[in-house]
């Protein structure tokens, strides 16, 4: 039983860590295959920005374009410490793409919160039918998450985020008048 205990120990784990992830590729080299060319985003009827937003749902903007969907899950990922928390979910106007937005706070929501701001975060909008995200923050350009308030009876949480994230062939975009609205549990 030792033995074996002792075996399964030893395994070999395959991981990669360690690499910048702000660093973008700059060879173009036909012995590496080139990033895919940004998508094109295009409006979804179902998202107005004039529309007011409700419990588990998000929405921005990304140049003329606006975005909203729903929450799949949302909540405190870190524990008691209620420090960190996430929500992700599907567009409006297609399963395939959606949000998912991690929050690292500088203060635990235990009770009645407002106005916290934070640039310690990870925001993805995400497509199932390709290989990379559309949008992913990165260090390399703040992206900023405001937890407007958090009310602790009901562990509703109300926010915005914005700032530049990075398109899958390395390009930049500008993402702004995000909102949310959700339940943490």
């Amino acid at each position: 039983m030792i033995l074996l205990l002792q075996n399964q120990a030893c395994t070999k784990e395959y991981s990669f860590e360690g690499a910048n992830v702000d660093t973008i590729r700059t060879d173009t080299t036909d012995t590496i295959p080139s990033q895919p060319p940004p998508i094109s985003l295009s409006q979804c009827a179902l998202c107005n920005p004039s529309d007011s937003i409700t419990l588990g749902h998000w929405s921005f903007k990304t140049g003329n374009t606006y975005m909203c969907g729903t929450f799949s899950n949302s909540g405190f990922f870190d524990g008691p410490d209620k420090t960190a928390f996430t929500f992700f979910g599907p567009s409006a106007c297609s399963d395939d793409t959606g949000v998912v937005v991690s929050v690292y706070l500088p203060v635990p929501l235990d009770g009645d919160c407002f106005n916290i701001t934070t640039t310690n975060n990870a925001f993805y909008y995400y497509n199932h039918k390709d290989t990379a995200d559309i949008f992913q923050s990165r260090a390399t350009f703040a992206f900023s998450v405001t937890v407007q308030s958090y009310i602790y009876a009901t562990h509703i949480v109300t926010g915005t985020f914005s700032g530049i994230v990075y398109r899958a062939n390395g390009d930049t975009a500008n993402i702004t008048d995000g909102r949310f609205i959700a339940p943490l549990h």
